[in-house]
């Protein structure tokens, strides 16, 4: 059941719509160039060349009303705030090379995200910090994911940024990608051990029309070793819960997962299955996830990566309207066992509002289910990126 304190937080998100809908009201007759343009990204530099350079980043504030039990044990009621994400870096192209680097703030310390160049030709060259070759879910950025949080997959297998080499190409409606990668900026920094990791990556879109998308794709990854591995633990909701599934997969560690994703006008699908087997066990899990906008957009998809991007609200504040409203649903399991941990099952509904190109604001309710305990809560996003 809810509890008030998870109204409290539902009623805290609708006072903040009816007031940045009140904005709305009044901004009709304000210029796009007023305070709008904050929401609708930096501004890039360009030269005739074509050359460019922008600040980036990303600010993700985070509410949470959550209670969790442990079986024949006591609750823990969580209501908490955080900022989720924090990060300030840059990015640009000079010639046939593109360059990202990219720090997080949050959490009281900082950490790199990506810090890498590109070599744009016939076959595209990473080199630097970067995720690994695998999941649609991973490998589309935080800001474009439907959820507060991706899929528990994602984190229970450790899909993660590390220092390496990766070659991919890409037509009109497929990518293939493959990639090799030691330790990552902020290991080398604690000192800790590192590993060598490969993976490979193949999509494919079938259907690719404007308001109709197919996509299929597969992945693999390889770890050779526990010291330094991907970082498996994951939680079954918002990002402040206590519970954690923590797989122990051990050495020369084999993953592999399919995926799957639909675009039919303002509806959308996706889908997505990981199995890992190491020396010490396995695990494996899934979800598969819905939504439809309200207001009649449709998501955006990026076939050269085999990925969803950004999606624009039809009638943003900015142009007088009430920005993009989407409602969003998601079955998440995680079965380790065989890993030494326990099996969960995770149900969430949510929705999300689009003021404009570049704010959001989600409300997610999470019911789960594991072996050893039962937990639900209610959690808010307001996120910004530029």
């Amino acid at each position: 059941m809810l509890s008030y304190k998870k109204i409290i937080s539902v009623s805290t998100l609708a006072l903040l719509s009816l007031s940045m809908s009140q904005i709305a009201v009044a901004g009709e007759a304000t210029s796009e160039n007023g305070i709008w343009s904050l929401f609708h990204g930096a501004p890039k530099y360009k030269d005739d060349n074509g050359n460019y350079i922008k600040l980036r980043g990303r600010v993700y504030w985070d509410l949470a009303s959550l209670s969790e039990t442990k079986n024949g044990a006591s609750t823990w009621d969580t209501d908490k705030s955080e900022f989720r994400t924090a990060r300030i870096g840059i990015e640009g192209q000079y010639n046939a090379f593109k360059y990202v680097g990219e720090i997080d703030l949050s959490g009281n310390k900082t950490t790199f995200k990506d810090v890498n160049i590109t070599y744009k030709g016939p076959v595209s060259i990473k080199f630097g910090q970067q995720k690994t070759t695998n999941s649609m879910e991973e490998l589309t950025s935080s800001r474009h994911v439907s959820f507060t949080e991706r899929g528990m997959i994602t984190d229970a297998f450790g899909l993660d940024r590390r220092i390496g080499v990766s070659i991919s190409k890409s037509g009109d409606n497929y990518s293939l990608s493959g990639g090799v990668y030691g330790n990552s900026i902020n290991g080398l920094q604690d000192d800790k051990d590192g590993n060598t990791v490969w993976s490979a990556r193949a999509t494919y879109a079938p259907i690719l029309e404007k308001g109709r998308v197919l996509h299929i794709g597969a992945s693999l990854r390889h770890t050779d070793k526990n010291n330094g591995a991907p970082k498996r633990s994951a939680r079954w909701g918002s990002h402040l819960a206590i519970e954690k599934i923590k797989p122990n997969i051990g050495e020369n560690a084999f993953l592999y997962g399919l995926e799957g994703a639909a675009i039919l006008g303002a509806f959308h699908a996706h889908a997505e299955y990981m199995n890992e087997d190491g020396d010490n066990g396995s695990a494996k899990g899934g979800f598969i996830q819905a939504g439809y906008f309200l207001t009649g957009e449709t998501r955006k998809y990026k076939a050269s990566g085999g990925k969803f991007d950004r999606t624009k609200p039809n009638k943003p504040l900015s142009k007088g309207g009430y920005g993009g409203l989407e409602l969003v649903a998601r079955y998440d399991t995680l079965d380790a066992i065989k890993a030494g941990d326990e099996k969960a099952d995770a149900f969430t509904i949510g929705a999300t509002w689009y003021p404009e190109s570049h704010l959001r604001v989600k409300l997610n309710y999470t019911d789960a289910s594991a072996d050893t305990y039962q937990a639900d809560g209610v959690y808010m996003r307001v996120q910004m990126d530029w």
